[in-house]
């Protein structure tokens, strides 16, 4: 599990987040797992709170390219769109037929702004606000 004071995820950049998330995932063990749910039938499913967070699942590793319903195999295989506080990391293939991962994120308006703005600091060299204007005019719905 990974976790953190808001205070210190907005003072840090994305990689502080991200190596939290690595490190909790790191962990995981299939001992780890089983003691959790040991743990979770002898105290009882503990009440997930909703409000603040903002849940990842990687199904990257789980097979959706491996699917052959008669017709060839799948670009992408994943929900059809983002969901509200939720993505899912999935397999794609583009039309060059390079393999990578896409990850559909929906954020709240002002949040979403905000994403991109801390994005476009880590993946360019050009000023932030001339970048996020010419992504936000791709990306944002």
């Amino acid at each position: 599990m990974a976790i953190s004071e808001a205070g210190l995820l907005c003072q840090n950049p994305l990689g502080y987040a991200l190596g939290l998330i690595k490190k909790a995932k790191a962990q995981m063990s299939a001992e780890y797992a089983s003691s959790i749910a040991d743990l979770m039938v002898l105290k009882g499913r503990p009440m997930y709170k909703t409000r603040g967070n903002y849940l990842i699942g990687d199904t990257t590793h789980v097979g959706f390219s491996d699917v052959d319903f008669g017709w060839g195999s799948p670009i992408y295989g994943g929900p059809a769109g983002a969901i509200p506080f939720v993505s899912f990391f999935g397999r794609f293939t583009n039309s060059e037929g390079e393999d990578g991962i896409v990850v559909p994120i929906l954020l709240p308006h002002h949040v979403m702004k905000r994403f991109l703005y801390e994005l476009v600091k880590i993946i360019t060299k050009d000023p932030v606000e001339k970048s996020c204007n010419k992504l936000a005019k791709r990306s944002m719905l």
